[in-house]
C-alpha cells in the first residue's frame, strides 16, 4: 500500500507540474532534475522563447559547432530535411548550446544533431583529453556528427540534453533496433552507460580533462572518454572525430562496437573491437593513467588510484569481454495513459505511453513508447473499429463519417516477445473515446 500510494503521488506531482513547465522534464530525465543548471552554469533567458537546452562535450568543449534540433517521423525515423527542422544553434565555446523550438506545438521526441561547419572563417572542434598537451582541440568537419536525444518534448523548455560520443552512439544503436523513440533511447542509453562501467549518460556531463573550458562533473564519464580517446591515439587514428564517428556507425551498422564497419572512416585503419578484453582497461590505467603521460591532465596516475574508489571500480568493470546485450531491465509503471478522449471525425490523437522504470523521488527512466519503436508492445483494440481506429505506434484515429458516440479502446502492454532488453508486468487498461 506505502508503494503505491508513493507512485500515486508521484504521478499527481506530476501531472501538477504541467501547468508550470516541468512536466516533461520530470517524465523523461533519469536522475537530472537539480543538476541542469551545474551542466550549463550560464543563465537561461526566459524571454527567448521555449527551448532545448545543453552542453556537447568529448570530455572537453565542443566548440562553435552547428546545432540542428531535428523531429521524428511517425515511423520513429529522424526527419532529416533541414526545412523541417524545429531548431538550430552553434555551441559556445565552453560547448553549451541553447536552441528556440520553431514549433512550440510539436509533441514527441527531438533528436539534437551536431555537426561540424568551418564556413566563413568559423573552426569547429573538440578538446580531446587523450591529447591535452600534444594536441589539445581536434577539428570537427561537417562529416563527423554526435547526437543526442530528448525523450518526449512537451511544448516546455528543456535543459540537460546533453550530447557526448556515447550519447551518439545510443542513438545509433537505437536506429538499428528500430529507429527513435523515448522507450528505444531509455534502453540504449543504459546499455551503453553500462557498456562503458557508466551508472547512466542522461542528465551526466563528463569533468572537462582537457581543460577547454567546458562544465560537467561526472569523472568516470570523462575517464571513458580519455580512454577512448587513447584507444584511437594507441591505433594511429590523429583526429579523434574520426574514430568516434566510426564507433557511432558500427552501432548503426549491427548494434554493437565490434568493429563490423571495417575501417576507421577517412582512414585506413582497422575500427577495433571495444568489447574484447582489455583494450580499455589498458588504454587507460596503462596509457592515460601512466605516471609519465604529458598529455594527462591531473592526478591520480596508476600508481595512486585507491583501492575501492569509483576510477578502480571503473577500471575493473573496463577489464573483461563486455556484451552490450547482456543487460535486462525492468519496467513496474505505465505513465501517460489518457482516460478520455474528445476525437473529432476526421482527427486523430498520437498516444505516447511510457513504461518506466521507477528509482524513487521524480527519477526515472523510461523503456517502452507506444508512439514509437522498442521492445515493449502497445496492442489497442477498438470496441468499434469503423468509428474508431488504431493505427502504427499508437495513432487513434476518428475517420470522417464516423458515428458519433461513446467508444472504447483497450490497450494491452506487455513486454515483445523473442527479445531479452525489458522486462515488465502485463497489463490492460481502457481509454475512453467521445466522437462529438
Amino acid at each position: 500500500m506505502k508503494r503505491l500510494f508513493t507512485l500515486q503521488t508521484l504521478l499527481l506531482a506530476m501531472l501538477v507540474a504541467a501547468c508550470n513547465g516541468d512536466f516533461d522534464q520530470r517524465v523523461d530525465v533519469a536522475r537530472v532534475i537539480g543538476e541542469g543548471a551545474e551542466s550549463t552554469a550560464t543563465t537561461v533567458n526566459p524571454a527567448g522563447g521555449v527551448f532545448v537546452r545543453g552542453t556537447v562535450s568529448l570530455g572537453g568543449a565542443v566548440r562553435f559547432a552547428q546545432v540542428t534540433l531535428r523531429p521524428v517521423r511517425t515511423d520513429g525515423s529522424m526527419e532529416l530535411d533541414d526545412t523541417k527542422a524545429l531548431g538550430s544553434t552553434t555551441t559556445f565555446d565552453n560547448g553549451i548550446y541553447q536552441a528556440v523550438v520553431r514549433d512550440p506545438s510539436y509533441r514527441g521526441p527531438i533528436v539534437v544533431e551536431v555537426r561540424g561547419q568551418n564556413v566563413s572563417g568559423v573552426v569547429s572542434d573538440g578538446g580531446n583529453p587523450a591529447t591535452f598537451t600534444t594536441q589539445k582541440f581536434h577539428i570537427m568537419s561537417a562529416g563527423h556528427v554526435l547526437y543526442s536525444v530528448l525523450p518526449m518534448f512537451d511544448g516546455y523548455s528543456v535543459s540537460s540534453v546533453d550530447v557526448t560520443p556515447l550519447t551518439t552512439c545510443a542513438v545509433t544503436r537505437g536506429e538499428f533496433y528500430g529507429g527513435v523513440s523515448a522507450g528505444m533511447f531509455g534502453i540504449m542509453s543504459q546499455n551503453v552507460a553500462q557498456f562503458f562501467g557508466l551508472s547512466a549518460l542522461r542528465g551526466r556531463v563528463p569533468v572537462d580533462l582537457a581543460a577547454s573550458g567546458s562544465f560537467g562533473k561526472d569523472w568516470n564519464y570523462a575517464y571513458v572518454l580519455a580512454a577512448l580517446g587513447q584507444v584511437a591515439r594507441n591505433v594511429g587514428v590523429a583526429n579523434v572525430w574520426d574514430f568516434y564517428l566510426g564507433m557511432s556507425r558500427d552501432c548503426r551498422d549491427d548494434g554493437l562496437f565490434n568493429g563490423s564497419i571495417g575501417l576507421v572512416p577517412n582512414t585506413g585503419i582497422a575500427m577495433p573491437d571495444l568489447g574484447a578484453a582489455n583494450i580499455l582497461r589498458d588504454a587507460l590505467f596503462d596509457d592515460y593513467l601512466a605516471p609519465g603521460n604529458i598529455d594527462r591532465l591531473r592526478a591520480p596516475d596508476n600508481t595512486s588510484i585507491a583501492a575501492g574508489s569509483d576510477l578502480d571500480n571503473l577500471i575493473t568493470s573496463l577489464t573483461p569481454v563486455r556484451n552490450i546485450n547482456g543487460f535486462t531491465y525492468t519496467y513496474d509503471f505505465v505513465l501517460r495513459l489518457p482516460g478520455t478522449l474528445r476525437i473529432a471525425p476526421g482527427q486523430e490523437y498520437a498516444t505516447r505511453i511510457f513504461a518506466v522504470e521507477y528509482y524513487g523521488g521524480i527519477a526515472l527512466e523510461t523503456y517502452g513508447d507506444s508512439g514509437g519503436p522498442g521492445f515493449v508492445d502497445y496492442q489497442f483494440v477498438s470496441s468499434s473499429p469503423a468509428n474508431v481506429s488504431v493505427t502504427a505506434f499508437g495513432r487513434i484515429v476518428v475517420p470522417l463519417g464516423a458515428t458519433p458516440g461513446t467508444y472504447t479502446v483497450t490497450v494491452n502492454i506487455a513486454p515483445a516477445v523473442a527479445q531479452t532488453f525489458v522486462n515488465g508486468v502485463v497489463s490492460s487498461h481502457i481509454i475512453t473515446v467521445i466522437v462529438p
